[in-house]
């Protein structure tokens, strides 16, 4: 799995509070707390596969993808009796104690299953007879079950034979739980997860590691509760509120950053493979070169801290647009990784901010100028105020000296091309005028040539969005 947002001192620290805490008989619960498409489930799977599996037992229930189920309990029914199936058929484990235990636990949880689902998990019977003879009697009784649930097999009743079932595997094994995309579900559901997993899990020998976005699941608490905290000032109270109801189910929260991405072009999803690396000399000889280096670069601190789905969204989007501009005939003289900039800048302006202007060339008072993105803070996307740092991204990137680019003529911001970031930055914005030599001139011409292919691009766009 490549960490391309340099999650692994995150998951050292999961492991850390892990093996400190899943000694506690009692069990010990926390709550993984980021923005949806942050990265959690990435940080699930990557702490399991460092886990041993000699060691912990660990069972990953996606409560989104199990929302079919009415009853949370027969998801988890069935995510435990999969689990353990699949553990006892390694073969370092056959034919050993700890086999035949998690054998003798599928079997009990698959009787349970049958018996509150009426029917709703299937179960191969004939494989199972193999694995027990007496199995047989035991599914027929659980199918007499199934058809009287509410007076022989209460749901109280399969909470405590569940909880017996985790007591005689934590003997043998330390148990995780991974309780993924809570947030995702409806506001009702989400809270029977969190209820039906403090009935299994209550002073039980379970670690509990559950992926939430507060923010979100906030809300929902307080939805289902009745509390309604319209006012945008009472966010507070939300929140407030939401923090005591969840302390009956997290021990600790711990927060996750949206990460900073490595420098990698693998987080493009071989996007970057339809561009090339461009170099030319500038006016004084030195090199100017879009190469790896420089987009490995931009992408690195252009997307610090934002999440990875907006990532995979924009590089998405770009990629579409870019073909069905190639595909009018309109193509510019070399596909450089320079045009890839300017399309993955130009799609942050129209597909997040909603905006149909580019960028423009701000001075600043502290001796520089600067690149920013037109009409951010007049959005029309709802969306837009919460990807402000992409704003900051690009101003924090195309910050240049006066000193070393920048000549003031009236009203007229004028400078010279002499490395990478002030070429992009006269291909981003309307500013035509450069130095009478010839580099200056060589430049404008690739410029002029660029232009027409990007105005087309950038009108597939608007067409797309607006």
């Amino acid at each position: 799995m490549t960490d391309y947002l340099s999650r692994q001192p995150f998951i050292k620290l999961l492991k850390n509070i892990i093996e400190n805490q899943s000694k506690n008989n009692n069990g010990y619960s926390i709550a993984i707390d980021g923005d949806w498409g942050s990265g959690k489930t990435w940080i699930l799977d990557a702490l399991e596969s460092q886990l041993s599996s000699d060691e912990y037992l660990i069972f990953h229930y996606n409560a989104w993808e199990n929302d079919f189920y009415e009853e949370p309990l027969v998801a988890l029914l069935s995510v435990m009796i999969e689990k353990l199936n699949e553990v006892a058929k390694q073969k370092s484990l056959y034919e050993s104690v700890v086999t035949e235990l998690l054998k003798e636990a599928a079997s009990d949880l698959e009787i349970l299953a049958v018996g509150i689902a009426k029917y709703f998990i299937k179960i191969d019977i004939d494989k199972s007879i193999k694995n027990k003879k007496n199995l047989f009697n035991r599914i027929k009784q659980g199918t007499k079950i199934a058809n009287d649930i509410d007076s022989m097999l209460p749901l109280r009743k399969t909470l405590a034979e569940i909880r017996e079932v985790i007591k005689n595997l934590a003997e043998k094994l330390k148990i995780l739980l991974v309780v993924d995309e809570l947030d995702r579900c409806l506001p009702e559901y989400a809270i029977k997860v969190l209820e039906r997993l403090h009935h299994v899990c209550n002073k039980m020998p379970v670690f509990q590691i559950i992926a939430i976005d507060k923010s979100n699941l906030s809300d929902s608490i307080c939805k289902v509760f009745g509390k309604n905290f319209s006012n945008p000032s009472s966010q507070h109270n939300v929140m407030q509120f939401a923090d005591s109801y969840l302390q009956k189910f997290i021990d600790i929260s711990v927060p996750l950053s949206n990460g900073k991405p490595n420098k990698s072009l693998e987080v493009m999803n071989g996007l970057e493979k339809t561009f090339c690396e461009w170099t030319r000399d500038n006016s004084a000889g030195a090199p100017i070169n879009f190469n790896e280096n420089f987009l490995e670069e931009f992408l690195a601190e252009m997307f610090s801290g934002i999440d990875r789905r907006l990532q995979e969204k924009i590089f998405s989007q770009v990629e579409l647009c870019h073909k069905m501009t190639l595909a009018t005939g309109v193509k510019p003289e070399l596909c450089s990784y320079a045009i890839l900039i300017y399309e993955i800048i130009s799609c942050i302006a129209s597909y997040v901010f909603r905006s149909k202007n580019l960028c423009t060339v701000t001075n600043g008072a502290n001796g520089t100028f600067t690149l920013v993105f037109k009409d951010v803070e007049f959005s029309a996307n709802p969306y837009a105020g919460k990807y402000k740092q992409l704003a900051e991204n690009l101003r924090n990137f195309f910050c240049l000296k006066k000193s070393d680019y920048f000549m003031q003529d009236s009203e007229l911001i004028e400078f010279p091309i002499l490395d990478e970031k002030s070429y992009l930055m006269k291909l981003l914005v309307d500013v035509t005028k450069l130095y009478d030599d010839y580099s200056q001139k060589a430049y404008s011409r690739f410029i002029a040539e660029d232009k027409v292919f990007l105005l087309e691009y950038d009108k597939i766009m608007h067409t797309m969005l607006f």
